[in-house]
């Protein structure tokens, strides 16, 4: 699937439209315009629908491993056959999988939420220099945003000006990249929050 395919179409008509009210009062132009900009640049549902959905299958995915630490421990204790046995430790290191994995489910529960309210929107990214947790100057038609990716992201040096969805909001967003971590044909779904702008 490449991006750039999934923007909706306005329909003009021959017949003036009535202006939004809020609380009353009509919107100004600017915010009419503002209006007509975010919706240019929102993804079709029916391109968005299942790149949202796939945000709780990676819920799943890490519930599924949160099942599977406990099990590892208690294979590790039943090991143990005398003290000081490196078993021992490696036991303990096993236990902590399991918090993390439930965290991780968590994250993806609220990303996938907060997705599906907001919906894909399309953008220019650029990736600063850096694969651990690298910082993404995000361009929308008439916006900026400067986000920070929640996980290393071993494409970076090659990402300059690419096309991508964006979704969520504050510290529940992703950046869903043309280009997949191992695969060149596969999307690429990055994990990010939104942050002050860099001033230096």
């Amino acid at each position: 699937m490449k991006l750039g395919r999934g923007k909706r179409r306005s329909v003009k008509s021959g017949r003036p439209g009535r202006r939004p009210h809020v609380a009353g009062r009509p919107l100004s132009t600017a915010d009419v315009e503002a209006v007509k900009s975010l919706a240019a640049q929102t993804v079709h549902s029916e391109v968005a629908t299942p790149l949202i959905e796939r945000l709780s299958q990676y819920k799943l995915r890490a519930l599924a491993l949160s099942a599977l630490w406990p099990a590892l421990f208690v294979a590790c204790r039943m090991g143990i056959d005398k003290p000081g046995s490196a078993l021992e430790p490696l036991s303990l290191i096993v236990i902590l999988g399991f918090p993390a994995c439930l965290g991780a489910a968590w994250l993806w529960r609220e990303r996938y939420r907060s997705a599906s309210r907001t919906g894909l929107r399309e953008a220019t990214a650029t990736v600063r220099p850096g694969w651990l947790f690298p910082k993404i100057d995000v361009f929308f038609e008439n916006e900026y945003k400067f986000l920070a990716t929640r996980r290393s992201l071993r494409i970076a040096p090659r990402v300059q000006k690419v096309p991508v969805f964006v979704g969520g909001e504050g510290t529940d967003m992703i950046v869903i990249f043309p280009r997949g971590r191992f695969r060149k044909d596969t999307l690429h779904t990055v994990p990010a929050k939104e942050i002050e702008p860099d001033t230096d």
